[in-house]
C-alpha cells in the first residue's frame, strides 16, 4: 500500500511539473529532450520575496531552474558593500556552473520577487548534461550569453562614471512603453542609491526624463545621448591631461 501511495504521489508531482514546463516556452525548449528519469527527480518550490538565499563561498547540493519571478546575483564584501552581477528570470538556471565543476558558489543569490523554482540534485543535473547532447548545447549557449552580458556590465562598472552608467543603461534598455523603474536602475549601476537620485534629479531638470512614483520615462532620447557622450568626452580629456603631467 505504501509503495502504491508513493507511486501515486510521484505521478501527481510529475503531472504538475509537466504542466509547468508546457505552459512556458522557455522551459519547454529547455526541457525538450530531457530524459523521463530526470524529469521524475525534479521538484517544485515556491519562495516569497527575499526568502531564497544562497551565499558565495558556500557549496550547495542542488541546481535550480527559474519558473517565474526574479533573482538577483551579486557579490558582497566583508564590509557589506555589494555589487549586482545580473538579474535572472524565467528559464534561467542557478548553480549550474558550480554543479559542473563541483565548487562553492562564486556569487550570492537572493530572490527580489516571489519565485517558483524547479530543483534537482547536482548529480542528477550532471547526469542529464552527460546524456542529453541537445541540452548540453543549450547550456553552452546560455553560459556564453552570461559571460558576454557580464563582460558588458563589467565594462560599465569599470570604465564609466555613475552618470555615464545611468544614461548608457537608459539608452540601451529594452524598455516597455519607454519606461523603467528606479529600483531596476539600482540593479544596473554601481553607485549609491543617493547618487542615483541626485543624477536622476539632474536629468529631470534638463527635461530629458521624468520620474513619477519611481517610474522613469524618457522624454528626449537625442539629448540623453548627447549627455552620455559629453560626459565620456570629459573623462577622456581628463585622462589624456593626467597622462601628460
Amino acid at each position: 500500500l505504501d509503495i502504491l501511495s508513493e507511486y501515486g504521489f510521484l505521478e501527481k508531482t510529475m503531472e504538475e511539473i509537466l504542466k509547468i514546463i508546457e505552459n512556458d516556452d522557455k522551459l519547454a525548449n529547455l526541457f525538450k529532450t530531457c530524459p523521463l528519469f530526470i524529469l521524475k527527480r525534479i521538484k517544485k518550490y515556491t519562495y516569497s520575496a527575499r526568502s531564497f538565499n544562497l551565499m558565495q563561498e558556500k557549496k550547495y547540493d542542488y541546481t535550480y531552474i527559474i519558473v517565474s519571478g526574479k533573482v538577483k546575483v551579486y557579490l558582497i564584501s566583508a564590509n557589506g558593500k555589494s555589487v549586482v552581477l545580473d538579474i535572472y528570470n524565467s528559464g534561467m538556471l542557478i548553480g549550474e556552473q558550480e554543479a559542473i565543476i563541483d565548487k562553492p558558489y562564486s556569487a550570492s543569490i537572493i530572490n527580489i520577487t516571489d519565485v517558483c523554482l524547479l530543483r534537482l540534485k547536482n548529480e542528477d543535473f550532471r547526469e542529464w548534461l552527460a546524456c542529453d547532447n541537445a541540452f548540453a548545447n543549450k547550456l553552452i549557449h546560455n553560459l556564453s550569453s552570461q559571460i558576454h552580458h557580464l563582460t558588458r556590465r563589467t565594462e560599465r562598472y569599470s570604465l564609466y562614471s555613475a552618470i555615464e552608467q545611468i544614461t548608457k543603461f537608459l539608452l540601451n534598455a529594452d524598455i516597455k512603453d519607454n519606461e523603467i523603474t528606479r529600483e531596476q536602475l539600482t540593479y544596473e549601476v554601481d553607485t549609491s542609491y543617493r547618487n542615483i537620485n541626485r543624477i536622476l534629479r539632474k536629468l529631470v531638470d534638463l527635461k530629458v526624463i521624468t520620474v513619477v512614483e519611481g517610474n522613469i520615462n524618457i522624454l528626449d532620447k537625442e539629448n540623453l545621448e548627447k549627455i552620455f557622450f559629453q560626459n565620456v568626452d570629459k573623462i577622456s580629456m581628463k585622462k589624456l591631461k593626467d597622462r601628460r603631467k
